[in-house]
C-alpha cells in the first residue's frame, strides 16, 4: 500500500493548498484568496496522470477507466454523501431562516457540500484507479525479474509477490479485521501455449499451513506472467485491483504444484 498511499498524499497536497490559502484569507494573515496557484497544480496533476494512464494502456494493456461495476460503486458512495449533506443543510436552512450570513451562508454550504462530493468521486474513480496501477505495474515488473530469475528450466514459474492489508491506516479497527491479499504470480517458460493449473500451500512464518489453495485453469502464452488466480479472486474489479487469495494471518512463505496441459 506505499505506492497507493504517496499517490494519495501527492494529489492531496493542492486541496491542502486551496484549504490553507482560504484559511489564511479568512484570518487576514492573507489579504487575498490565491486560489489560482492550486488549481493549477491540481490540473498538472490531472494532465500528469492522464498521460500516465495512457501510458500504461498502451504498454500494459490495462483500461484507461475502472469497469463498470467499480464506477458504479464510485457514483453510489459519492451519491451518498451528496443526499446526506443536502438533508443536512435544507434542515440547518430551516432551522436558522433568519440568521445572518456570517453564521449560516446557504450558498456557501452548497457550495461547500457540491465540492466535497466531487472530490470523493474525483477520488475514487480517477486517483484511487492510478495508484492501484501503479502498485500493479511496480508488482509485475517485480515478478518478472523474479520469474527470470527463479525459472532455471522450470516449464512453469509461480512468484510469491505480496501479503498485505488493504488499508492506508494500518492501527484502525477496520484494518484489524480485515485479512491479508496475497499476490502471486505465474510464468509459462515454454515455447508454447498451454493451460496451467496451481496449487499453492500458504504457510505462516512458523511453518504452518495458512490455506491451500487450487488456481482456476489458466491459458498463458509462450514466456507469458499472469497474476495467478483461484476461486476467490473478484472477476467484477479491475485486474489491478485483484488478489489471488485472502488468508487471516501474513503468509510468510508457500509450497506450490503445478500441472499444465496444451492449450489445443
Amino acid at each position: 500500500m506505499g505506492i497507493v498511499t504517496l499517490v494519495i498524499l501527492i494529489f492531496l497536497l493542492p486541496y491542502v493548498w486551496f484549504l490553507w490559502t482560504g484559511i489564511s484569507n479568512k484570518t487576514g494573515t492573507m489579504e487575498t484568496y490565491r486560489w489560482k496557484k492550486p488549481l493549477a497544480a491540481l490540473l498538472l496533476l490531472v494532465i500528469l496522470s492522464a498521460a500516465l494512464n495512457y501510458f500504461y494502456s498502451n504498454a500494459y494493456q490495462l483500461a484507461f477507466f475502472q469497469n463498470g461495476v467499480e464506477l458504479m460503486v464510485g457514483l453510489i458512495v459519492a451519491g451518498a454523501f451528496l443526499v446526506i449533506l443536502s438533508i443536512i443543510n435544507i434542515i440547518v436552512g430551516i432551522v436558522y431562516k433568519n440568521a445572518p450570513k456570517s453564521f449560516h451562508n446557504p450558498k456557501v454550504a452548497w457550495t461547500v457540500s457540491m465540492f466535497l462530493c466531487a472530490t470523493i468521486l474525483f477520488f475514487i474513480v480517477w486517483v484511487y484507479p492510478l495508484a492501484e496501477k501503479a502498485s500493479y505495474i511496480t508488482q509485475l515488473e517485480s515478478a518478472i525479474a523474479t520469474a527470470n530469475e527463479q525459472q532455471d528450466g522450470e516449464e512453469i514459474t509461480v512468484v510469491f509477490m505480496s501479503s498485505e492489508k488493504q488499508c492506508v491506516r494500518r492501527r484502525t479497527e477496520n484494518c484489524n479485521s480485515s485479512d491479508y491479499q496475497n499476490a502471486f504470480f505465474v510464468k509459462n517458460n515454454l515455447d508454447e501455449t498451454k493451460q496451467v493449473q496451481v496449487q499453492i500451500r500458504a504457510l505462516d512464518y512458523e511453518q504452518n499451513e495458512l490455506k491451500s489453495v487450487e488456481s482456476k485453469i489458466m491459458t498463458l502464452q509462450a514466456g507469458e506472467l499472469k497474476l495467478l488466480e483461484t476461486e476467490e479472486t473478484s472477476d467484477q474489479e479491475s485486474i489491478w485491483s485483484r488478489s489471488s487469495f485472502e488468508t487471516e494471518v501474513r503468509t510468510a512463505s508457500y509450497q506450490s504444484i503445478y500441472r499444465y496441459r496444451d492449450a489445443n
